[in-house]
């Protein structure tokens, strides 16, 4: 296969709650050929608390949302 073009995505981390749902968007539009359902993803490692992600409890910040 050819790569034709790359793909990446930005996201501010000290928003980010653990959902995974940037690794299952990225996996759902990169696996949608046959034999591409295998494929290897990084795994997104998320530790709730202090420093990882920075301040993620703090909904001052963000005003209640994310």
């Amino acid at each position: 296969m050819r790569i034709k073009a790359q793909v990446g995505m930005v996201m501010n981390l000290d928003k980010c709650i653990g959902c995974h749902t940037c690794s299952v968007t990225c996996k759902n539009v990169w696996t949608n050929r046959p034999g591409a359902e295998y494929m290897w993803f990084n795994d997104v490692e998320t530790k709730p608390g202090e420093g990882y992600p920075r301040r993620w409890e703090d909904q001052t910040q963000w005003k209640g949302g994310w």
